[in-house]
């Protein structure tokens, strides 16, 4: 990063709301570019930070889609999944001797972190400023956020076999960046629970959106069982209750046999870990109990 564009940055993100508010339609543009166009991990995520603290707030809410969401959130996905890919590539790398390999994992866990951080600010914000949201107005944020969670919890669940033996050596971060994607999960549910479907709107755009939100809770949901038995089942909770709520206008678009399927592998999981921690029973005692529970 050259030590004018710090400059810059370094400016930027000390001004007054004021002083945001007068000269976001100047200085939006040119940061949309220096985000588009940075190579820098570091320099993404310090552009995005000012972007959301120092101007999101500032912006139309009625046009968010066009003049930020869709400009500024591919691109963070983008950089998400290349961040995990490095991850992936290098953990094979990882020792306590190693602590060039140490620090470069520790140095993308703490950025991703970081992203997490910068996509619940936009949550937050579009919370915030809509008591009633259309989902085509916002319908880049959803999916995108959803599709950083997965990614992130897939990594966590797959966490021990990819650090090989080495997870304590960034067992902290590893933490941080599940309790991140759990944060954020949480407060996309409340924007979720803030959204109208709009039948009308081209044949259905939001509509599609909606079912769209509804099948990437419900690949979540086939990750996360195996991890937090409790967040699995208030997941679950809310893909009926999202699905329940908007039935009238996505019931013939929701892929019922998908989520049937899904529902009855995640409760015969259920089923098997309750059996794994129960206490092993007598085979007397277990016959007599079996028994003794039917009613003809």
């Amino acid at each position: 990063m050259s030590q004018e564009r710090v400059g810059i940055l370094e400016e930027w993100s000390s001004w007054s709301e004021d002083l945001c508010r007068r000269e976001l339609p100047s200085v939006l543009p040119r940061l949309l570019s220096m985000y588009e166009h940075s190579e820098s991990w570091v320099e993404h995520i310090q552009i995005l930070k000012i972007m959301i603290e120092m101007f999101l707030p500032h912006m139309n809410h009625l046009t968010l889609e066009q003049t930020f969401f869709s400009q500024v959130l591919p691109k963070t996905v983008k950089l998400f999944d290349e961040m995990i890919y490095e991850l992936t590539t290098q953990a094979r790398g990882l020792s306590s001797q190693n602590v060039e390999i140490q620090a470069t994992l520790r140095n993308i866990l703490q950025t991703m972190v970081q992203v997490l951080g910068a996509l619940t600010g936009c949550v937050q914000h579009v919370c915030a400023t809509q008591e009633s949201i259309i989902l085509e107005n916002i319908h880049s944020l959803p999916s995108s956020v959803l599709h950083v969670i997965k990614s992130t919890f897939v990594h966590c669940k797959n966490s021990e076999s990819v650090y090989s033996g080495h997870l304590h050596l960034i067992s902290d971060l590893l933490q941080a960046l599940f309790k991140g994607a759990y944060s954020l999960q949480k407060q996309l549910m409340e924007l979720l629970d803030m959204v109208c479907v709009d039948p009308s709107v081209n044949e259905n755009e939001d509509v599609l959106n909606m079912v769209l939100v509804i099948h990437s809770l419900l690949d979540i949901c086939s990750v996360i069982s195996t991890m937090d038995q409790a967040f699995h089942a208030n997941t679950w909770k809310f893909i009926i209750k999202q699905s329940l709520k908007h039935q009238s206008v996505i019931k013939s678009r929701l892929k019922h046999r998908d989520i049937i399927n899904s529902l009855c592998e995640d409760l015969l999981f259920s089923f098997h870990f309750c059996l794994q921690l129960a206490e092993p029973m007598p085979l007397s005692d277990t016959q007599a109990y079996v028994f003794s529970s039917v009613t003809f």
